[in-house]
């Protein structure tokens, strides 16, 4: 895992004749710091100025040395990390799922020198965590993920509820289903995953090409099977596409109610209106619930059409902008909400290494490097 950190700060270039510098007032970044608003310092007018749209990937000129990739971890083997996410509760934690081997590993201060890492697998994993591709907290002391998998052929995957409690999280229970909390499967090969409220969160189905809303309600509590309570809903099969090699992560936005979705097979990004739609004919599943349902109608728009990105991975929304990994440049790229590009950086790492990422409490970008298992 990396940490992604700008190195400096130059003006952007203009046609326009530039005015006369004002006197000095810095040479290096350090000596804004008394200025919160304008923290940088752009070494052309000697001016204290704002971050600029997009810093989180840089400030300079997207080329790999315009930052600095920090390792905050590097395991003993390779383990395929394909996402990670802070703790809410305890902000010092960063749970990173690995696909290699059905595992979670939990960095404590990631990046401090007194920073320590633990790896945990539940004794349930290979159907519980099966190739996990995307990891999510949600409602207090759980956490979701799902498996990019079939389960053997049978198809019963979906999304898994865990506690992350340490107490109880990868612990053995009497009956032989691990730790997990709860369990609905009707989207085998996920290929990412995102929270919304309570237990409720969305999943990208690698199967049916559709995105689907699953409500756990109330959990079964560790290594139970009581599933009963489930409500499935599936919207716009068909339209999108996974591939095998990377995941295609969703992000939930509760300011609009979007869903932004890397539609990595298609090479594109989307975004679902998940308050538009309209309730129409079920579906067939293998496991009682309350609600498996088709959803018709729903708004689903192209945020970004195919020809900017090769291999959309990761998605975030940050301060107003979309961020996103290509897979396949191993690059960074920053949108606006109506898809517009904003800044690109090139990272210079080796194409398909990125893919999911998350924003630290400090604001900086979290990262997994699928290649190295950073």
């Amino acid at each position: 895992m990396l940490v992604l950190s700008s190195v400096g700060l130059v003006s952007a270039c203009s046609g326009a004749e530039p005015e006369a510098p004002a006197a000095l007032t810095c040479h290096a970044s350090p000596e804004c710091a008394a200025s919160p608003g304008t923290p940088l310092c752009d070494q052309t007018t000697g001016q204290c100025v704002a971050l600029p749209p997009g810093h989180p990937i840089g400030v300079k000129d997207g080329s790999p040395s315009s930052v600095a990739l920090v390792p905050v971890f590097e395991p003993d083997r390779k383990r395929e990390p394909t996402d990670l996410d802070f703790n809410p509760e305890r902000p010092d934690e960063l749970w990173v799922v690995n696909r290699r081997d059905d595992s979670v590993t939990i960095i404590a201060k990631p990046g401090a020198p007194d920073g320590q890492a633990v790896r945990l697998r539940d004794p349930a994993a290979s159907h519980f965590m099966d190739r996990p591709p995307a990891i999510a907290f949600g409602d207090a002391g759980t956490f979701g993920v799902c498996g990019d998998s079939d389960n053997g052929g049978n198809f019963f995957m979906g999304p898994t509820l865990f506690s992350s409690d340490l107490a109880i999280f990868a612990q053995e229970t009497p009956d032989g289903l691990g730790s997990h909390l709860d369990m609905l499967h009707s989207s085998p090969f996920c290929k990412g995953l995102a929270h919304e409220q309570g237990n409720i969160y969305w999943v990208f189905n690698g199967h049916d090409l559709s995105i689907d809303r699953y409500d756990f309600a109330k959990d079964h509590g560790p290594g139970n099977d009581d599933h009963a309570d489930g409500e499935i809903y599936r919207y716009v099969p068909g339209e999108v596409l996974g591939i095998d090699e990377a995941p295609s992560h969703i992000f939930y936005s509760a300011e609009d109610r979007q869903l932004y979705i890397a539609d990595t097979g298609h090479k594109r990004l989307l975004k679902l209106d998940t308050a538009s739609g309209r309730i129409g004919s079920d579906f067939d599943g293998s496991e009682p619930v309350v609600t498996r349902i088709h959803v018709d109608g729903a708004t689903l728009t192209e945020l970004v059409p195919p020809g900017t990105l090769e291999t959309p991975s990761g998605i975030e929304i940050h301060e107003g902008l979309v961020y996103v990994t290509d897979h396949a440049t191993s690059r960074f790229h920053a949108f606006d909400l109506e898809g517009r590009p904003v800044r690109t950086l090139d990272t210079g790492l080796p194409a398909g290494s990125l893919a999911g990422f998350t924003f630290g409490p400090d604001g900086k970008i979290y990262f997994v490097d699928l290649l190295s298992s950073r």
